[in-house]
């Protein structure tokens, strides 16, 4: 089965451009337009999910035994790292708890708002984005979209072994009622569910796209072609995330749909460099990445938090983020060199913490989950 090595390598810098939307840092690169706005990307990652799953179970007979078998290698691929992370912001809020005691302040109280106990369960459940009482963005804040994604797999799973002749159909249909809710602001349910559904479910259409497509495109042998359309899909999506748009999300989810779709067949320039082993290095790291920043990020601010008391020096600032209500707590060395310095290495431990959490969870939760899906039930069994 293919691989899609190029849209991988998408997925790492996208991670990274997640990262720096959450990081706090005044001076640095990361506030600059483009970074302010790359929440965006969470997008891509449910247009990615859509196609790759499109891709990897759409075209094959979908039994019984095979919804068992997805749902195992489903879970596996995502539960073990996102209770990792559950387990380690749940330590956070005692060293918080901790902290208080000994005079630090936070922007909220330890066990309190979006962390608190009631949080805990939903949140091990990956039910947070879809229960209304609940926060979406407690704890490990990116881990909303794990919540979305984990449960719209188990619905293209039913879907597939259910109504598999009427899949396009239905699947068009979501895609369209899912994009007018989020166009005429829908709250019937939690937002976040119609913004991953849309673009999980075009993704899905996209890969059908794709497949009608590519017996065509493989024909051409035309590079500076298609490095021209590579190009102009970057510079698209570079002008939808640095200009304020009406309707701005549901712009740049249609344009990551075109851009997973040029880009799957690797014909241009552009998707030859993406193709080095650095960029298919962190297409690797993305999924840890993804969920490991945040704990990374509010470790580095923690520690800005401790060396302000120490130092006597206020290396933290409590702002208003740009463009919303929200109060937020900014590290800052008051230059912009060194806030840059501070970015690059709060990316570095990012990316350090991911190797780890590749290699010691998410393998291992991704080699359990083969192990189980191939070990058939015993009533089934050949022996």
């Amino acid at each position: 089965m293919k691989r899609f090595v190029v849209l991988d390598s998408f997925r790492g810098i996208c991670a990274v451009a997640v990262v720096l939307f959450h990081t706090q840092i005044l001076l640095s690169f990361s506030e600059l337009s483009f970074f302010r706005h790359a929440d965006l990307f969470v997008e891509f990652f449910f247009v990615l999910s859509g196609f790759v799953m499109f891709h990897a179970y759409g075209s094959r007979p979908f039994s019984a035994d095979m919804l068992r078998r997805f749902v195992i290698s489903r879970t596996f691929r995502l539960y073990p790292l996102h209770l990792v992370m559950l387990l380690v912001f749940i330590g956070l809020e005692f060293g918080k708890l901790w902290a208080e005691h000994h005079g630090f302040s936070f922007n909220d109280a330890a066990f309190t708002g979006k962390t608190a106990p009631s949080e805990i369960l939903p949140n091990a459940l990956l039910l947070q984005s879809w229960i209304g009482d609940y926060n979406s963005l407690s704890f490990n804040t990116p881990a909303w979209s794990i919540s979305i994604e984990y449960y719209l797999y188990m619905v293209l799973g039913v879907l597939l072994l259910a109504m598999p002749r009427y899949c396009g159909q239905i699947l068009a249909l979501a895609t369209l009622v899912s994009f007018a809710a989020l166009y005429v602001d829908l709250e019937v349910i939690k937002p976040f569910i119609w913004r991953g559904a849309s673009c999980f479910f075009a993704g899905a259409l996209t890969y059908r796209l794709y497949q009608k497509l590519e017996p065509m495109i493989s024909r051409f042998d035309d590079r500076p072609f298609f490095t021209g359309l590579e190009l102009l899909c970057l510079l698209l999506v570079y002008r939808t995330l640095t200009h304020e748009l009406p309707h701005q999300g549901i712009i740049a989810s249609l344009l990551f749909c075109l851009a997973v779709l040029v880009f799957a067949s690797e014909r241009g320039a552009i998707s030859r460099l993406l193709q080095r082993k650095s960029f298919i290095r962190l297409g690797e790291l993305s999924f840890s990445i993804y969920l490991t920043h945040a704990a990374v990020i509010f470790a580095f601010t923690s520690a800005a938090v401790v060396l302000s008391k120490f130092t006597g020096t206020e290396y933290t600032l409590i702002l208003q983020q740009p463009d919303s209500d929200q109060i937020m707590r900014y590290v800052s060395s008051g230059s912009t060199l060194v806030d840059d310095l501070l970015t690059l290495l709060e990316l570095a431990i990012v990316l350090a913490v991911s190797t780890l959490t590749y290699r010691f969870v998410e393998l291992k939760g991704i080699q359990t989950g083969r192990r189980l899906s191939r070990s058939e039930p015993r009533s089934l069994s050949q022996v």
